[in-house]
């Protein structure tokens, strides 16, 4: 305890400089195809459209984020965590109040990069970002793995919402990020916490999804999330580069996605509240 003494003092410090600036979201699963990606771009545009400043970091190489928005750019989060640029430089103004980092195949590179750090590889992109507090929400769009760039971001973020689809792969993935979570708080003393479960492809029809909300609830309790119901204009959104408020904006998935928008404000709200 006496060598772990001083990053525990360390810790408090930057924890509570971290309450003052913005809401750090990381959305994750390890298993891919359970909306993560989705979610983040519901989120993101639902927070921007409710007149709050929200970043999107998209961490996965396939760039699914600006392809969604229909936004392009010349550089990632390779230009900020390996060539030191300013974030400034590096985001694109997607929508009013909506900034986003795009990911691309250049990510490939940031992961060789950070493998060859001896030190520190696991917390540069908090290092880099530390003193950005120009936004009310960051949220981190994570790939379908367990990488350097996921553990960047995992311990950058101070809070977690895993989309899980309504099968039984899926409550398998939500196994895998519980171990992660547990090897960030005790090996990296970083203890995110998991802000919620969001249950995604929830489809009244079939007994498997009511039994994953029910084995959701048996482990999560209150953490789970009112579900996201299968709807064809999610789908379609992407292709028509718009978030689902703009595409459809009286869709099941539009209604859906703004509950859990409001509920991320509410979060806001209180955590504001309990450091005043």
């Amino acid at each position: 305890m006496a060598c772990r003494t001083p990053a525990v003092q360390d810790y408090r410090q930057r924890r509570t400089q971290d309450e003052r600036g913005p809401m750090r979201i990381a959305v994750l699963n390890q298993k891919g195809g359970t909306g993560k990606t989705t979610t983040t771009v519901a989120l993101g545009t639902g927070l921007a459209l409710a007149g709050h400043r929200v970043l999107i970091i998209d961490v996965d190489s396939q760039g699914h984020v600006g392809i969604s928005l229909g936004i392009e750019g010349k550089r990632t989060l390779y230009h900020l965590m390996v060539e030191g640029m300013p974030l400034s430089q590096c985001v694109v103004a997607a929508r009013p109040n909506l900034d986003v980092l795009i990911g691309d195949d250049t990510l490939a590179s940031v992961e060789i990069f950070l493998a060859r750090k001896d030190e520190g590889r696991d917390k540069l992109l908090r290092k880099v970002l530390h003193e950005n507090h120009d936004y009310d929400f960051i949220l981190l769009d994570c790939g379908p793995s367990l990488s350097l760039l996921n553990m960047n971001a995992l311990t950058f973020a101070d809070h977690l919402i895993v989309p899980v689809s309504c099968d039984f792969l899926s409550l398998v993935g939500v196994k895998q990020v519980m171990k992660t979570l547990k090897n960030v708080n005790q090996v990296l003393l970083h203890p995110i916490s998991i802000m919620g479960i969001l249950p995604t492809f929830y489809d009244m029809r079939n007994n498997i999804s009511d039994e994953s909300i029910k084995t959701l609830k048996g482990y999560f309790h209150d953490k789970v999330l009112p579900p996201i119901r299968i709807n064809t204009r999610l789908k379609e959104a992407p292709r028509h580069r718009q978030s689902i408020f703009e595409y459809a904006p009286d869709s099941r998935g539009a209604s859906d996605y703004q509950r859990v928008v409001d509920w991320v404000v509410r979060e806001h709200q209180r955590r504001a509240q309990a450091s005043a």
